[in-house]
């Protein structure tokens, strides 16, 4: 299971991002179990990077955490013309935060977690404690094989904020799907589902804990 779950710059498409507003969850595709590919949108994207993240589910290719991926080989371009455009910002000032949030978004796009997990963290140095991008990190490293250290991850901002909901339901994609903790991964969910407004993907994640509850016989 691929994870795929707003800064406005209107003249610049490569400027790099700030950290002014979160992303929501999007369910790739929604089917009997939420087996789909399931990404966080991350704060900050660029008008053409939401479009991107948008329109191109195809580009994610289901199966277990580190899965493979298929990318349009003109969309890694326009990812690397834009990471190499924010290297540049970063050469003039290396305390800018929000280039390092941005050079981990970009990554993130690309399906590039240990990149992605360097340059968030190297965010995070600056400003420990930034919710969504302990979220995107936590993706991130659950995407590169470590459901364990993402799980930490995304406890840590539950204890900062427990009405996060991208934390709890990324906590139940873990469990369920990595960690094969159906009783946590159910209890996150419920979590998530108390935070949420009714949506096609609440719906998804209810008939998924009831899938989870009838096999385990609760």
């Amino acid at each position: 299971m691929n994870p795929s779950f707003q800064h406005d710059s209107s003249d610049t498409p490569n400027a790099p991002v700030g950290a002014s507003t979160n992303r929501y969850i999007i369910l790739a595709v929604i089917a009997v179990a939420v087996v789909a590919a399931v990404y966080l949108l991350k704060a900050n994207m660029e008008p053409l990077q939401r479009e991107r993240a948008d329109s191109g589910a195809d580009a994610v290719d289901s199966g277990s955490a580190g899965g493979g991926t298929v990318m349009d080989s003109a969309v890694m371009q326009d990812i690397m013309q834009q990471v190499a455009h924010v290297r540049t910002v970063l050469a003039k000032d290396s305390a800018d935060f929000d280039a390092w949030v941005a050079l981990g978004n970009l990554f993130f796009d690309a399906h590039m977690s240990a990149e992605a997990i360097t340059h968030y963290r190297r965010a995070l140095a600056l400003h420990p404690g930034d919710l969504d991008v302990m979220t995107d990190l936590a993706t991130m490293e659950r995407e590169a094989g470590h459901p364990a250290e993402a799980v930490e991850i995304l406890k840590r901002v539950i204890a900062v904020d427990s009405t996060h909901p991208q934390s709890w339901f990324n906590l139940g994609v873990i469990y369920s799907f990595d960690l094969k903790d159906s009783k946590s991964a159910v209890a996150a969910w419920r979590r998530f589902l108390a935070l949420s407004p009714p949506s096609e993907h609440t719906e998804a994640i209810r008939k998924e804990i009831e899938r989870l509850e009838k096999e385990s016989g609760t």
